[in-house]
């Protein structure tokens, strides 16, 4: 086997993360545990994309917020554009539907909250790796958007935005319309907006694209 062959084999990850700290103990987590071969640090979005352009690294994990707000959301729009596009896994503190819903539509291929155990995340890479989507959201999280700017789905209303989250969460119609109080028929159309924006057929197809790691023990 040549040495360009062995190389572009290699699994290469690009960790970008505004904290020293935490991107060091993650690129360091997934390199001993095998999950990648090579994991570089890169602190905000343009470091993030230099590198993964250098290195055509075929995974990038990356916050939702770098030096600036919902500019993580941003990078994976940029790196997704590119002609040799890597996974992205948006692994984070933030839990607002809002911000769920514009990692989804920005074309993240997983999202994994930080109260996820070490084992969990890894296992998470090695299914995106394997071609499967991961979508872990914190446990018992609220799915109502709290109040103040919150990241934007292009194309979605605050509302539509709303019951992604829900539809995220497994609510049914008749809960989304508990939840927000509205009808059941307006609900019903806002769902068929919600899944037509984001060129789903229905829920399963939308559910789908959440790995079964999200309800494992």
């Amino acid at each position: 086997m040549s040495e360009e062959k062995t190389l572009s084999a290699r699994h290469i990850a690009v960790i970008a993360d505004p904290f020293p700290i935490s991107r060091a103990a993650v690129a360091s987590l997934l390199r001993r545990s095998g999950a990648v071969d090579e994991a570089q640090e890169a602190k905000t979005r343009q470091d993030a994309l230099d590198l993964v352009r250098r290195l055509r690294a075929d995974m990038l994990v990356t916050e939702v917020d770098l030096a600036g707000r919902g500019d993580g959301v941003q990078l994976c729009r940029q790196v997704k554009g590119l002609a040799r596009p890597p996974t992205v896994l948006m692994f984070t503190g933030a839990d607002d539907p809002a911000v769920v819903a514009a990692c989804l539509a920005g074309g993240a291929d997983g999202f994994v909250h930080r109260t996820a155990s070490p084992e969990r995340l890894v296992r998470a890479v090695e299914a995106l790796a394997a071609g499967r989507h991961v979508w872990y959201l914190r446990e018992h999280a609220g799915l109502a958007p709290e109040s103040g700017a919150q990241p934007r789905v292009p194309g979605m209303t605050a509302r539509e935005q709303q019951i992604l989250g829900l539809l995220l969460g497994r609510y049914s119609n008749d809960e989304i319309a508990a939840e927000l109080h509205l009808a059941r028929q307006t609900v019903k159309n806002h769902v068929s907006n919600v899944l037509a924006k984001l060129g789903v057929a229905n829920r399963r197809e939308l559910l789908a694209r959440r790995d079964p790691l999200a309800t494992a023990s």
